[in-house]
Order: structure tokens, then C-alpha cells, then sequence
């Protein structure tokens, strides 16, 4: 057994990991997938119809809107700040792209991406410049950004047209999976590696984990936030764009209502932080697709809906619990 002399000279044994630290470390780290294939399993034996490819298509063109999102949202509270206005980039992506149509799918679809970039930029520059709280940027740009969605649509619901590239993406499949959900899982898998072997990463971690030391020790704080922001933004674009190809139509009063909570207990129950500092991309997925089939599971199984989002409400807690028992125990 090693040992260490105290300042007082007395020598005593170095304690290894306690039983509850081991215990608290493991939950925030690995919980979520242990939920994941739990609820996975007793869906397969106890929910009727669950076993089918039609259910799981389902599940994951629905998941791949959320993982979206919340990927851009593990980057923003990764550096200790939040992106509420996500949902609301959604709904301006959705009105954004029926303004456009007319000038051909694929031109609307890069016009409402460059869109929602734009949000983001305007979001990190008052981050970064301003030194404005990321929680007040985020509420002020929820509110404002989907009531500019629903003026520029007149407040209603348009169909778009069959048959195009919007079609395409609402339903395609390769070897039974979704297409979008393929997509949303690359770009999960590049920012991940992007974290972990880049310098971009690196600087998105210190800027979360000391903001101070990190301006001080010349890290690219502005450019950083500028960056992280934008990319919330253009995958919330990007999500919006889904779920209106999803459902064939352009609906900014609903599409991505209530999504900014949804990728933050993904971001969460994933095991990032709130306070920043570490970032975990495929906690993020995982339950961005668990709280997906939180959702299916309730629907399939006949119980109210509103009960899902109470579950939800206890998983975050519980999530956030798991993390200030890591932290307590360091």
C-alpha cells in the first residue's frame, strides 16, 4: 500500500475511490444507456406491436430531429452556456422554407439553413461581445424568433408539395433505416471526434470549464462561442427542416415547440454537465433516442401523454442529482 506524509509528518495510507464516488461516476456516465437498452428490451416483450420495422422507423425519424438538436445544445452548455432559442429556430427554419419554395428545393433549404446560421451568429455575438448571460440571449431570441416565424407565414399551416426532395427526406430509407436519422448520427459522430481530437475541442472545454483562465491563457473565446452558437442554430435548421418534411408541410406555430427542454435533458441525462467543462456526444444520442422512446412506449402502451413529460421532469432531476454526486464525491 502506498503512502504520503502529511504537512504535520505523520504518515497515512492514500484512500482509494470510495464505494459511492465509483457508484455516482458510473451512473452519470453510463445510466443512459443502461435505461436505454432496459426500456428497449421491455418494449420488445411487453408492448404489442413494438417489434415491428414499421415501429422503429418511426422511432428513429422521430429521434433524429432531437439528436440534432441536441448535439448543438452539448456543445452550448459544454462551454458553460445554453441555446434556448433552438425550438424557435425550428419553426423559422419551417416558415423560412415555404417563403422560398418558389425558388426550387434545394435553394429554400440552403436559404433556411443560412437563416437559422444567422440567428446563432446574432446569438454568440451577444454572448461573446456583449457579455449578455447565455440564458438571457436565449429566452429573448425563443419569444422573438418564433413570433417573426409565425408573422412572416401569416400564422398558418402550408402543405408542401409531394414528390420533390422534401418527400424524399420525409420518408427515405437505406437498408430500413431512415435517412435522416443516418445523417443525424454522422453528425453527431464528426462533432464527436471534432471534441476529442481537435483544438476546437479543446477550446470549447476550457472556455466551459474556466471562462476567466481561459481569455487570460489567450484561447479563442469569442471566435469559440461565435462558432458553437452557429453550429446550435443551423442543426436546429437543420432539425426543422426534418420534422416539416416529416409531416409534408410548413407549421411554425408547432414545429419545435417545447424542443429546447427536450435536448436539454438529453444534453443532461446524457451526462454533460450544466455547469460545463465536459461534453459527452453519444450520452447526448443515446438519450436523445431513450427520451424518443420514453414517448413511443407511452403512445403504444395507451397511457396519457402528459405523464411522459412528467417522467422526463424526474429523469432530469435525478440526472442532475447523479451529477452533484460526482462532484460531492471528487
Amino acid at each position: 500500500m502506498s503512502t504520503q506524509t502529511s504537512p504535520a509528518g505523520t504518515t497515512g495510507a492514500v484512500r482509494g475511490p470510495t464505494p459511492g464516488k465509483t457508484l455516482a461516476t458510473w451512473a452519470s456516465k453510463y445510466s443512459v444507456y443502461a435505461a436505454l437498452v432496459l426500456l428497449f428490451m421491455f418494449n420488445l416483450v411487453a408492448t404489442e406491436g413494438f417489434a415491428s420495422a414499421f415501429t422503429f422507423q418511426n422511432l428513429l425519424f422521430s429521434a433524429a430531429p432531437i439528436i440534432m438538436i441536441a448535439v448543438g445544445q452539448t456543445l452550448a452548455i459544454g462551454t458553460g452556456g445554453i441555446d434556448l432559442s433552438v425550438g424557435s429556430v425550428m419553426a423559422l427554419a419551417s416558415a423560412t422554407v415555404a417563403l422560398y419554395l418558389g425558388y426550387g428545393e434545394v435553394a429554400a433549404i440552403l436559404i433556411t439553413i443560412a437563416a437559422a446560421a444567422l440567428v446563432g451568429l446574432f446569438n454568440g455575438s451577444l454572448i461573446a461581445f456583449a457579455r449578455i448571460n447565455p440564458l438571457i440571449t436565449g429566452l429573448g431570441l425563443l419569444v422573438a424568433v418564433r413570433g417573426f416565424a409565425q408573422a412572416v407565414s401569416g400564422g398558418s399551416r402550408s402543405t408542401i408539395p409531394a414528390g420533390g426532395v422534401f418527400t424524399w427526406i420525409g420518408n427515405a430509407t437505406f437498408l430500413g433505416i431512415p435517412v435522416v436519422a443516418l445523417f443525424a448520427l454522422a453528425v453527431a459522430g464528426a462533432i464527436a471526434i471534432v471534441v476529442r481530437s481537435t483544438a476546437f475541442g479543446r477550446y470549447a472545454l476550457f472556455t466551459g470549464s474556466n471562462r476567466s483562465a481561459a481569455y487570460l491563457a489567450g484561447t479563442p473565446r469569442n471566435a469559440t462561442l461565435l462558432t458553437i452558437y452557429t453550429i446550435s442554430a443551423a442543426l436546429a435548421g437543420i432539425a426543422g427542416l426534418m420534422v416539416s418534411a416529416r409531416i409534408g408541410a410548413s407549421d411554425p406555430s408547432f414545429i419545435g415547440l417545447n424542443f429546447e427542454l427536450t435536448a436539454i435533458a438529453a444534453v443532461v441525462i446524457g451526462g454533460t454537465p450544466l455547469v460545463g467543462g465536459r461534453i459527452s456526444v453519444p450520452g447526448t444520442v443515446a438519450a436523445a433516442i431513450f427520451l424518443q422512446l420514453i414517448d413511443t412506449t407511452f403512445v403504444m402502451r395507451g397511457i396519457d401523454f402528459a405523464f411522459a413529460q412528467v417522467l422526463k421532469a424526474v429523469l432530469i432531476i435525478a440526472a442532475l442529482y447523479l451529477q452533484q454526486s460526482r462532484k460531492d464525491t471528487r
